[in-house]
């Protein structure tokens, strides 16, 4: 199967006339860099938010990300270490009632290009954005979705769609959040998931078709994220609800 990856090479080379690409996503916001980055400014941070708690959520990823449906429904937003992606791919409205319907809290809202400056540096940029919503926290989340051969190896740049039905591709996403108090930066949770999509032909006959699987799948991984957050949300409201009283 290693030798199938190059085989979709040669073919791609010989036959241009014949074959269309599909480019995979951009990368993942660090979202380290949105934390504290030393160990005295983790500790000097104290949670301050007060309950009920509204909640701001915005999705990040690398800066000039870009994916093939974002080319044709509106990029993402923003330079420096990260960008915004303001629309919705894989935040389906259910999953996102879910968060908003959890105990002490008081809502979800989301922020647009008006609140957010065009160059991101730190978290308190995106926190200075839900302060002016007055939100009391902030839910940081991205997507890591790469492309395999079926043994996976090195990640896919490019894969040839409509023929080779033998090539077996997987793709693989990993949706990562934080989140951190508005006033103080306090990083209250970390969660992390990761969905893998069944193994996949390169016989897809057309960006859209391979798009669909990547979308999908990062649907699926931002499900199990937000089952991530529900599950430990009783936990945090009896560790810090009372704090805040």
């Amino acid at each position: 199967m290693k030798k199938c990856f190059a085989v979709c090479l040669t073919m791609l080379s010989l036959l241009t006339g014949c074959a269309s690409n599909y480019i995979p996503p951009g990368a993942k916001a660090d979202l380290q860099a949105f934390a504290p980055a030393a160990i005295a400014e983790g500790f000097a941070a104290k949670p301050v938010a007060t309950f009920p708690a509204s909640i701001a959520a915005v999705r990040l990823q690398a800066a000039s990300y870009g994916n093939y449906y974002l080319a044709q429904n509106g990029g993402a937003f923003g330079s420096g270490r990260a960008s915004v992606v303001m629309t919705r791919e894989a935040e389906e409205p259910g999953q996102v009632a879910r968060i908003a319907s959890l105990p002490q809290v008081s809502g979800l809202v989301a922020l647009n290009r008006m609140l957010i400056p065009p160059k991101l540096e730190s978290d308190r940029d995106i926190r200075t954005a839900a302060a002016r919503l007055q939100a009391d926290m902030v839910l940081l989340y991205t997507f890591d979705t790469a492309f395999y051969d079926h043994d996976l190896a090195k990640p896919l740049s490019v894969i040839t769609l409509g023929f080779s039905p033998t090539c077996k591709i997987a793709a693989v996403t990993t949706a990562s959040a934080l989140l951190l108090d508005t006033r103080s930066g306090y990083v209250y949770a970390a969660y992390e998931t990761t969905k893998k999509a069944g193994t996949l032909s390169t016989s897809w006959g057309s960006g859209d078709a391979a798009d669909g699987v990547r979308r999908d799948n990062e649907r699926a991984a931002f499900t199990q994220l937000v089952d991530e957050i529900v599950a430990s949300w009783p936990k945090l409201l009896q560790r810090y609800a009372a704090q805040a009283h």
